[in-house]
């Protein structure tokens, strides 16, 4: 019995494989079904120049002598989580880094970075930042060149106890593409809104 049982399975495991197998109006063979799950090939393409270049410039961001390097986002008023930098590009390749400065100010801070641009880099802003104590954020970009939408676009906000400073890094690809902006006006900058 357990063999005729084997036999009725088989025969039924057959007709429903021959099911899967069955010829479209048109001819054609039905497309066999995927049971991958892994992205296209173009989905996992490594830009090497870019990795290298995006991690050079984390690795070589500029900070005033007092900072430290945080793991993870600091608590700042206002909190970094209300702002970023939206990259018009894509794909790019991004790298995010943090800073803790006991006793600093934010337009003092801000103002060291402007003099100070990461190695290669251009603060595309000409003015410095003024105020006092009373500004709680600033935001200002690191650029290969003028009106660039890769490079550093660096947030410097409060703490309780000085302040905190985020470098936000966007590198092209060899595919990165630039949707032209909308009514014909221009994206701004890393740092620039």
């Amino acid at each position: 019995m357990p063999r005729l049982l084997s036999v009725f399975a088989l025969s039924v495991s057959i007709a429903l494989l021959a099911g899967c197998a069955a010829v479209a109006d048109d001819g054609a063979a039905a497309p066999e079904p995927s049971l991958s799950t892994s992205p296209s090939p173009a989905a996992t393409k490594v830009d090497a120049a870019a990795v290298a270049k995006a991690d050079s410039w984390l690795d070589g961001a500029t900070l005033p002598p007092d900072a430290v390097p945080s793991e993870s986002a600091p608590e700042t008023t206002p909190p970094f989580a209300y702002s970023y930098y939206a990259w018009p590009c894509s794909p790019m390749e991004t790298r995010t880094g943090y800073w803790i400065i006991t006793g600093a100010d934010v337009v003092d801070t801000a103002n060291w970075l402007k003099e100070h641009p990461t190695a290669g880099l251009i603060d595309p802003g000409a003015l410095a930042l003024s105020g006092g104590p009373e500004i709680d954020s600033a935001t200002l970009g690191n650029v290969p060149e003028q009106d660039s939408l890769e490079g550093i676009a660096y947030t410097v906000n409060r703490t309780t106890d000085g302040v905190a400073v985020r470098a936000e890094i966007g590198v092209f690809t060899e595919d990165t593409v630039c949707p032209e902006p909308p009514d014909g006006g221009r994206w701004g900058g890393p740092g620039q809104g």
